[in-house]
């Protein structure tokens, strides 16, 4: 054996040896007590409270005489179990296997929970004469377990529940006693636009006021989930699919009431109504799904031009835009159609592109827009955003789509010095060509917060100027000369 071992395996000498061994067990013991972390605590059979620790006292909030007047029976609190004497008897001194948790009633009336580990006292005759035991505060851990329970069962965003709560709760409730059992699937239309040309907290907003007025709508007993992305699941016990779907109207109505101009609330649904036992609960949630599906095709157009229209009033209101403006644009875009000659389907196009070429402004901030003086430098990176934004609404509506690409590149240049892709010549899509010219000429005749407006004759001098280098350099040559020998303007 080593040394150091040796020394580690001999008894220490000590010049406080004598002081040891004079302390007697009691005070060892209530030194311990002053450095536990709960309360310690000792009661006989009839739940009298024999002592208890300074630290208990204070945790309860009680003084040590209120403490004397009251029994375990009185301070316990059993959770989702009656709280009767025998109850709490029962509990605490039959069933002895530590740890077990429970609630103290603090004297406010709080609750504590707490993590007890318990022991019996005997006498001499080995008789149980009462418990002594400690009592840890576990309040933070109890939060923490909740807060883990609640997240595991909802969704962080909307506060719904989630799917997994949805998957469980649908095979409980599914028994006869809730026939009949309706099932709603529900599908947000335009998310992928509203994220993409607001951004996705614009995009989570849109997601809150739908969970908002599903949790108006539907009933306390019905069960609402967010199902996925942008997909939400309710599952009504003792509902006709007729009641189902009076509800679904109702959401609808509500939607169309809450419903701003840069927040268009609006939502596809299906459902499918279990009637009778035998039938499969998975089957009736598949065939709410793929009716949701379903009326989503129908939707789809009718909610893409009701967002086309919000979006363009929103421009209105940024005071960019103004009916009037926009009007002489489209009419003087379709002038220039028809001076080129362009074929019916062109036309049709290069109007809606007149109407609509500029909606990607309708996520810059109004500051940038209407600000007065020189645009800094990420300022004017953030204005030459908008017609990659435009481009991806055009792309998600039926409407606008085949005029996606001629919003993406309106505003690049002929000599390859325009933005967002920097194309050349020809390689800009023709319709781009005739727009940008027709975009230029209407922005420099009319006023902008940062100058005053030309007249026709500085305007039409400007144009000729950057023939070749901004402009198509034969496009501008005929709308220059429409120009001059028309009233357009």
């Amino acid at each position: 054996m080593s040394d150091l071992v040796k020394k580690l395996k001999a008894p220490k000498k000590s010049k406080d040896k004598k002081y040891l061994e004079g302390r007697n067990l009691g005070e060892i013991f209530l030194d311990l007590i002053k450095i536990l972390p709960g309360m310690v605590m000792e009661t006989d059979l009839k739940g009298n409270i024999r002592f208890i620790s300074k630290k208990g006292i204070e945790m309860l909030g009680y003084t040590a005489e209120e403490l004397e007047e009251k029994t375990i029976w009185q301070l316990a609190s059993l959770p989702g179990r009656p709280n009767s004497k025998s109850e709490v008897q029962k509990f605490l001194f039959k069933n002895d296997s530590p740890p077990q948790e429970y609630n103290l009633i603090k004297k406010d009336r709080s609750l504590l929970p707490v993590e007890c580990y318990a022991t019996a006292i005997k006498n001499e005759k080995s008789k149980t004469i009462g418990f002594q035991s400690i009592l840890l505060d576990i309040s933070s851990r109890k939060e923490y377990e909740e807060k883990i329970k609640y997240l595991s069962f909802h969704d962080k965003l909307t506060g719904l529940y989630n799917r997994a709560y949805f998957e469980e709760e649908i095979q409980k409730m599914d028994n006869i006693r809730n026939l009949p059992l309706s099932i709603i699937i529900g599908d947000v239309n335009n998310l992928k636009t509203i994220n993409d040309t607001f951004g996705h907290q614009h995009g989570d907003q849109l997601l809150i006021r739908i969970a908002e007025v599903l949790k108006s709508c539907f009933r306390r007993s019905d069960v609402i989930s967010r199902w996925g992305g942008d997909e939400f699941s309710i599952i009504l016990p003792y509902t006709t699919k007729e009641k189902g779907i009076e509800i679904i109207n109702r959401v609808k109505q509500e939607c169309q009431r809450r419903s701003t101009l840069t927040l268009p609330l609006s939502i596809s649904f299906g459902i499918a109504t279990k009637e009778i036992d035998s039938e499969n609960i998975n089957a009736i949630v598949s065939e709410a799904e793929s009716r949701m599906y379903r009326y989503k095709i129908f939707d789809r157009q009718a909610s893409d031009s009701v967002l086309i229209v919000s979006m363009k009033k929103a421009l209105q209101q940024k005071k960019y835009d103004t009916e009037e403006y926009r009007q002489n644009y489209i009419d003087c875009a379709t002038k220039f159609g028809d001076t080129l000659q362009l074929e019916k389907t062109e036309l049709n196009k290069l109007i809606l592109l007149s109407a609509i070429c500029d909606i990607g402004k309708i996520a810059i901030s109004e500051e940038i827009i209407l600000k007065k003086g020189w645009l800094s430098g990420e300022e004017w990176e953030e204005i030459k955003r908008h017609p990659e934004i435009g481009f991806r609404i055009a792309k998600t509506s039926p409407e606008l789509s085949n005029i996606a690409e001629a919003i993406l590149y309106h505003h690049e240049f002929w000599d390859g010095q325009g933005y967002p892709q920097g194309i050349r010549g020809e390689d800009i899509p023709l319709l781009s060509r005739i727009i940008h010219i027709v975009d230029a000429y209407q922005a420099m005749t009319n006023e902008r917060p940062y100058r005053k407006a030309m007249d026709k004759k500085e305007a039409v001098e400007e144009l000729r100027r950057r023939r070749g280098s901004q402009f198509d350099p034969h496009l501008t040559q005929k709308f220059i000369k429409m120009i001059t020998s028309s009233e357009v303007a």
